[in-house]
């Protein structure tokens, strides 16, 4: 069930949302989490799902997303990253696979289980969404034919 929250999240995060909602409804207990956790966010945009909250500010002059559950407690944070700012070994576990792609976009999700990244990548044949996770191990977490 968590692989499937976080799958989720990470599909949210990746597509991005066409639409902002015109009034949403976060509950206490996730408002209370995320004002202590994070003093000093702005530009807070609330996406309230049946399975997640996710809040995407600003803070550090950095874009954030934070995921909760229904009971405040955090599920993990993600943020866009460069190639250049994943670790070495994941970068080359990627490219040793994936030599011949074009990279399109890099997140970085850690969360209260792990920390991985997320790298959308395409050549001439597909895209693919691919995870770098523990120990480097890559897997393919989305792959459209074009």
């Amino acid at each position: 069930m968590k692989k499937l929250i976080i799958a989720a999240i990470i599909a949210v995060s990746v597509a991005g949302s066409a639409f902002a909602a015109p009034t949403v409804s976060v509950n206490y207990n996730v408002l209370s989490s995320f004002k202590s956790a994070f003093k000093g966010a702005t530009d807070i945009q609330w996406t309230v799902k049946e399975d997640f909250v996710k809040a995407s500010f600003i803070i550090n002059d950095e874009r954030i997303e934070a995921f909760y559950n229904q009971y405040g407690e955090e599920i993990g944070t993600s943020k866009a990253i460069t190639l250049d700012a994943m670790p070495v070994d994941a970068k080359r576990a990627f490219a040793k696979m994936y030599n011949n792609y074009t990279v399109k976009e890099a997140i970085q999700f850690e969360g209260t289980d792990e920390t991985a990244y997320y790298i959308s990548a395409e050549n001439e044949k597909e895209t693919v969404i691919i995870k770098v996770g523990e120990n480097n191990r890559v897997s393919v977490f989305s792959q459209t034919k074009k």
